[in-house]
């Protein structure tokens, strides 16, 4: 039991930081000001659950997909580790990242009259990171009872950002533009040591012979 309660813990922090619910409230704010305050937390709630199912979907169906294409965990790692040492270095300057929203599509989502599925859900939420996050970790899974703990940890994350969403107007207030710089910074730098340790043990897997890259 022990063990898959670190599972579950290690996931569920790893997680959140990618999904940085936090930094994520100005985009929020900033693709729905022409909605009410109810109109809002509706899709808060939709975003939310659509980025759930699709890091569902990545944990259920990942390993068969890995194995179909032939690709091993040590190269989900080293490209993960690689994946996520960038987008650290955005959140390290402070800067929304790349492989979240871009300004054009912040700027055609405040035309759209639902958001919630793109940009929020897919790419904010639920984007490359932690689509490779989701891998690695559905990749270490050995058994049913591990994706169900992987499950209940993305069911964790996704409900904290979506209590972050659904308080954004008062968070904003409450943490103000600087406060939100040095959390996404800090996020950044924690962002880099675990993508670091992602390519240390691929590397190491693949020199090893281990788990051979493909």
């Amino acid at each position: 039991m022990g063990g898959y309660s670190e599972l579950l813990v290690v996931f569920v922090v790893q997680l959140f930081i990618i999904v940085d619910p936090l930094a994520g409230i100005p985009i929020f704010l900033a693709i729905t000001p022409n909605k009410s305050r109810a109109e809002r937390r509706t899709t808060a709630w939709r975003s939310c659950l659509i980025a759930f199912v699709v890091i569902v979907f990545f944990l259920v169906a990942g390993p068969y997909i890995l194995s179909y294409f032939g690709i091993k965990t040590s190269a989900v790692r080293l490209c993960g580790g690689i994946l996520l040492f960038l987008i650290s270095l955005e959140l390290l300057h402070g800067r929304a990242t790349g492989t979240g929203t871009s300004s054009r599509e912040e700027r055609l989502a405040e035309e759209k009259e639902d958001v919630s599925v793109t940009p929020l859900a897919i790419p904010l939420l639920a984007g490359p990171g932690a689509i490779a996050t989701t891998l690695i970790f559905a990749a270490r899974a050995g058994d049913p009872v591990s994706i169900l703990v992987l499950t209940a940890g993305a069911a964790v994350v996704f409900a904290i950002t979506f209590v972050f969403f659904f308080w954004a107007d008062e968070l904003a207030r409450a943490v103000g533009a600087l406060g939100m710089r040095i959390v996404t910074r800090i996020a950044g730098l924690l962002l880099a040591f675990i993508a670091a340790q992602y390519v240390i043990d691929g590397a190491r897997a693949v020199f090893t012979g281990e788990l051979p890259l493909r």
